[in-house]
């Protein structure tokens, strides 16, 4: 007679019928599936679902489902040996376009999962992060907003968590750091609802690896995965929050720089869960008075992201003690202090109380400095102003002050001066085209930044080059065709051979962004006709390579030159 596994073969290769036939015969696959004991038996069934899944007729997936759940709980499968080809082949129908193949493919991965020993869990961690990762199109890899239909099911990732926790909890420090990364992985994959009934079961166990001394690595993969299950939960982590503020604060004096800004960027996204905020505050702001230059930095890049968005919170004492902190440190001997302290204070200035954030500005800010420390760390704030609070300038009539301030600080023969003011003058640009007024203040920071793009230092120009192509990819409405030529004839300058290639390179994206020579050339066409016969030529030749780097679409995804890169994003 046959064997098992040919019957097996037979029904498959049979057209598929409706009816009760259909499912006797289904029924008698089960039974076939459920009762092969032997080993090559097994791997013979693996082989025969698997090309099943690759079919197109749905009734046909559906049932290959059906005897894949029975499968997984055959009594004689040493699932331990077969367990990899099975989570490849079902993981692989998470995304299937049919709900019942997905969910009975989910029902069949956690019957074949819990049956593993915890020795077996964490062996097999890099096994099923590979199988994750296999699961997902390559069209959604980079995707960051795509889930997993399979992982967004009721408890959908509860028994891959089950896995990974057995890898952080009991395996080696190279497998605890393979199990974070896989779970931040399948986090990432899953939605907010499915998460949820695993809070707990994910969240006590970085906790805890957070709380012992494993290698940077660990740290970081523990701190990344609970960041972006903050994001992804929110609300759903209050019964953690002062385990998890204590666990963040604690890895803001790590001694390694990648441990502490992961752990800024953790305490910036726990903010936005807190109904009380002065005790968080008041940590970080004890912080900033640290002795270890290290620490204090990490405090000050903290204090920026939380207060940011959570510093609204905070009780109108504590908001004057940290204004008065940072007035203190605008004048810091490291570069890296008073540059997260400017930030600091356009975050402060996104809710601080009226009357003292005037008086701060103009007694603190705007006051003439007694060092070119304080010189640098005023025009800081400013850009820290002018990017984090332009429209609160513009309720309290500082515009025009702060655009003064900006202006003189342009004219500075000090790098770190001139670069700062560069920064703020490009984003009052930016703010100021967007609400149509001020329209001499405009025209004073267009042409202090079109003079330092042609500064004779190398440092400034680049600096300021860099800054207008931001302004053209920012969004904000086109300037006007005045503007553009007095900021394209200095750009054209740069773009000749004798020009440093870094600069080249930056005057390149500047202008083919400035003329939005993506679209079209009309607006080249008209600026180019009022040039002088100098920049005419050197715009002619020039054309055709600014319309190459108008055409790469990597043109439009630089990041900014931002002096607050160093900083968490807010």
């Amino acid at each position: 007679g046959k064997t098992k596994e040919e019957l097996l073969k037979q029904w498959y290769q049979r057209r598929v019928r409706g009816g009760e036939e259909l499912a006797k015969e289904l029924e008698h696959a089960q039974l076939i599936v459920s009762s092969i004991a032997e080993d090559d038996g097994h791997e013979t069934i693996l082989e025969i679902l698997s090309e099943m899944f690759a079919e197109e007729d749905v009734q046909k997936r559906r049932y290959c489902a059906l005897l894949f759940a029975t499968f997984c709980t055959n009594e004689y499968l040493a699932i331990e040996d077969h367990v990899v080809a099975i989570w490849k082949a079902l993981l692989g129908r998470f995304s299937d376009p049919d709900k019942e193949v997905v969910k009975t493919c989910w029902g069949a991965f956690n019957a074949a999962t819990k049956r593993l020993s915890s020795e077996d869990m964490v062996r097999l961690v890099p096994d099923l992060r590979t199988c994750v990762g296999m699961a997902v199109e390559n069209k959604y890899k980079r995707d960051l907003t795509y889930t997993l239909p399979g992982f967004c099911l009721p408890k959908g990732i509860a028994h891959l968590v089950l896995l990974y926790r057995e890898g952080i909890l009991n395996g080696s420090p190279d497998l605890k750091e393979q199990a974070i990364i896989g779970l931040r992985e399948a986090i990432q994959l899953t939605d907010a609802p499915a998460l949820k009934p695993s809070v707990v079961q994910i969240t006590g166990p970085l906790i805890r690896v957070l709380g012992e001394r494993y290698s940077q690595s660990v740290k970081m993969a523990c701190l990344d995965t609970l960041s972006l299950l903050i994001e992804k939960v929110k609300v759903a982590l209050k019964p953690f929050l002062s385990q998890l503020q204590t666990t963040f604060m604690k890895s803001l004096n790590d001694t390694s720089r990648d441990v502490r800004c992961r752990g800024v960027t953790a305490l910036t996204k726990l903010v936005t869960l807190h109904s009380k905020v002065d005790n968080l505050f008041t940590d970080i702001h004890n912080g900033t008075k640290n002795e270890n230059l290290s620490t204090r930095e990490t405090m000050f890049a903290a204090l920026h992201g939380t207060m940011y968005l959570g510093g609204a919170g905070m009780s109108p004492n504590l908001q004057v003690s940290i204004a008065n902190t940072l007035k203190l440190n605008m004048g810091a001997p490291e570069d890296t202090v008073r540059t997260a302290n400017g930030a600091c204070f356009g975050a402060l200035a996104t809710f601080y109380k009226e009357e003292d954030l005037v008086k701060d500005i103009r007694e603190g800010v705007l006051s003439a400095p007694s060092t070119k420390e304080a010189r640098h760390g005023r025009v800081l704030a400013l850009a820290g102003l002018a990017r984090y609070a332009p429209g609160r300038l513009a309720k309290l009539d500082l515009v025009e002050e702060v655009c003064e301030g900006t202006l003189k600080a342009l004219e500075s023969d000090n790098v770190q001066v001139c670069n700062a003011a560069s920064y703020a003058a490009s984003r009052l640009i930016i703010h100021l085209q967007g609400t149509g007024e001020h329209g001499e203040l405009l025209d004073g920071l267009v042409a202090g930044l079109a003079t330092n793009c042609a500064h004779t230092s190398n440092d400034i120009r680049l600096f300021a080059t860099s800054t207008i192509h931001h302004i053209s990819i920012s969004g904000c409405p086109p300037l006007s065709d005045t503007h553009t030529r007095s900021l394209l004839v200095p750009l054209l300058d740069s773009t000749t051979r004798k020009t440093p290639p870094g600069l080249r390179v930056a005057s390149e994206l500047a202008i083919a962004t400035l003329l939005r020579l993506k679209s079209d050339t009309e607006l080249a066409d008209r600026v180019s006709g009022a040039l002088d016969a100098k920049s005419s030529d050197t715009f002619c030749r020039f054309l055709p390579t600014a319309k190459r780097v108008a055409a790469d679409y990597k043109t439009y995804s630089t990041i900014e030159n931002d002096i607050f890169a160093s900083l968490t994003p807010v």
